[in-house]
């Protein structure tokens, strides 16, 4: 999980930080879409939610506050990337850490492409609900 004071120091964070109530794990979350550019602006698209301690009909857990976070890099630095052809892909573990002047995301996946990408900014924008 990401420090609380790195995901404050980040444009988005705060927003994303007050959705939830606390700082999102974003296991089993939906990465969307990935594009990287070398010039502009690289995005991430996932779609996450809250697991609740309630089950439907059929006995899964029900989930509420569906949002789709757009992560936006700036400046990118660094990339490195698994299993690239299998998106969209299933995020198990998720992370931003302060690392060379900027931010690194890693993230592992259940299924799916993982990664590390390094960049000098990065902006969360929150779109509540399902994709």
């Amino acid at each position: 999980m990401m420090p609380e004071d790195i995901l404050h120091s980040i444009p988005g964070g705060a927003a994303l930080f007050d959705w939830f109530g606390h700082v999102p794990r974003f296991h089993d979350a939906e990465l969307l879409d990935l594009v990287l550019s070398s010039k502009g602006a690289s995005t991430l698209r996932v779609h996450t939610w809250q697991m609740t301690n309630q089950t439907d009909a059929q006995g899964y857990y029900v989930l509420d506050k569906h949002v789709v976070v757009t992560i936006t890099l700036q400046r990118m630095t660094h990339v490195a990337l698994d299993d690239f052809d299998l998106l969209p892909g299933i995020i198990y573990g998720f992370e931003i850490t302060m690392a060379e002047g900027g931010y690194q995301l890693t993230w592992d996946a259940s299924y799916g492409v993982s990664g590390l990408l390094r960049a000098k900014q990065v902006r969360l924008d929150l779109a509540p609900g399902k994709p």
